[in-house]
């Protein structure tokens, strides 16, 4: 069962991460990119075993249950822990240090990819999450 709320969150933060990236407001489309994928993937595995998710854990629980429920093909999640992990880097470039991301053509194209891949992401649980209402 999908989480309807953490589901039109990450929607939401991905709507603001493309209009931040449309303005070229880069560290803040970044921010948002991260935290679309953060609930995205908490829509699907819900709240912690206890405390809060950590970044570490919260992609690998995501891809455990996904493989183990068999509700994505493996090849859609396939590098997810990988792509939340260079996300979670470059989201703490973007938040925590005083690099001006906006000037870097590397951390847009990167930014682009990202934006990219939880779309899909995106796409796909929302297809699970209206077949749960079936």
């Amino acid at each position: 069962m999908v989480n309807k709320k953490f589901l039109l969150k990450a929607e939401r933060r991905l709507i603001t991460a493309k209009l931040a990236y449309e303005r070229n407001f880069i560290c803040s489309a970044i921010s948002n990119c991260y935290y679309a994928l953060f609930n995205l993937m908490q829509a699907v595995v819900g709240n912690p075993p206890e405390g809060s998710w950590s970044h570490g854990g919260l992609p690998k629980a995501f891809t455990k249950i996904v493989f183990q429920k068999k509700l994505l093909p493996l090849q859609n999640i396939k590098g997810l822990v990988e792509v939340a992990d260079k996300l979670y880097a470059l989201r703490k470039e973007a938040d925590y240090y005083d690099t001006i991301l906006e000037l870097s053509p590397e951390a847009k194209r990167k930014l682009t990819e990202y934006l990219s891949y939880i779309e899909k992401l995106l796409t796909q649980i929302k297809e699970l999450s209206d077949a749960d209402h079936r």
